[in-house]
C-alpha cells in the first residue's frame, strides 16, 4: 500500500454511519439548507444533469444561491461507500466542476478517504465532508471505553441522529482541522461548504 492510499487517520476518527440510501441524502439535503439564513435564493436540485464542455454530468445534487451579491454554484457528490475514497473519485469531482463552470465541489461519504484523496482535495479547493452518527461522538472520560449508545440512548441525550465531520487546512504545516457539521450549526456549513464568509457578514 502506497503512503498516498493509505487512509487518513483524521477521517477514520468517528465509525461510519448505518444509514440508508434515503437518510442519507435526507441529512445531506438538511444540511446544506441549513446554510439558507446566511444566503439568498437558495435552491437544492437532487440528482441534476447539467452540460459542460466536454459532456453532461449528473450530480447527487445540486446547490444554487445568492451571496453578497453574487451568483454560485456548488456540486455535491455523495458516496455510500464502505471502502475509503480514493484520490480518482475527487479528481472526477474536480474536472466536472472545472466542466460545468461550477463555484466549488463537495464530497459526502460514509467512508473514511485516502491520503491522497485528502491532499488534493485541499490543494484543488473541494471541500471533503464524512457522515456518522451522533451517539458516536459521544466521549466519556471513563478509563475503560465503553459500549456506543443506542440511537435511543443518545436521542435521549439531545445528540442528533446523524452529524458530518468537515476536514480543512490546519493551523500547523501539512495537519487537517476537523469541525462538526450539523443543522443546529449552519454557520459552519455556511463558511466551509459555500465559502461564505459569515464574519463579515455579520
Amino acid at each position: 500500500m502506497t503512503n498516498e492510499s493509505a487512509v487518513a487517520r483524521v477521517t477514520a476518527h468517528y465509525p461510519p454511519a448505518e444509514i440508508s440510501p434515503g437518510e442519507f441524502e435526507e441529512f445531506v439535503t438538511e444540511l446544506l439548507g441549513s446554510a439558507q439564513q446566511f444566503v439568498t435564493d437558495l435552491k437544492i436540485t437532487l440528482h441534476e444533469k447539467i452540460e459542460g464542455i466536454d459532456g453532461t454530468y449528473d450530480f447527487d445534487a445540486t446547490v444554487r444561491y445568492t451571496f453578497a451579491g453574487m451568483s454560485f454554484l456548488l456540486l455535491v457528490e455523495a458516496k455510500r461507500h464502505k471502502n475509503p475514497i480514493k484520490r480518482e473519485l475527487i479528481q472526477i469531482l474536480y474536472q466536472k466542476v472545472q466542466s460545468v463552470g461550477g463555484h466549488k465541489g463537495v464530497m459526502f461519504s460514509t467512508a473514511p478517504y485516502q491520503r491522497g484523496a485528502l491532499e488534493f482535495a485541499r490543494k484543488h479547493g473541494i471541500a471533503l465532508a464524512t457522515v456518522t452518527e451522533g451517539r458516536f461522538t459521544y466521549e466519556t472520560k471513563s478509563w475503560n471505553k465503553p459500549p456506543p449508545l443506542s440511537r435511543e440512548a443518545a436521542a435521549r441525550l439531545g445528540f442528533p441522529t446523524f452529524v458530518g465531520h468537515h476536514y480543512g487546512i490546519g493551523s500547523e504545516p501539512n495537519s487537517t482541522s476537523l469541525t462538526l457539521l450539523s443543522p443546529e450549526y449552519p454557520e459552519y456549513v455556511a463558511d466551509l461548504l459555500f465559502d461564505c464568509s459569515i464574519a463579515e457578514e455579520m
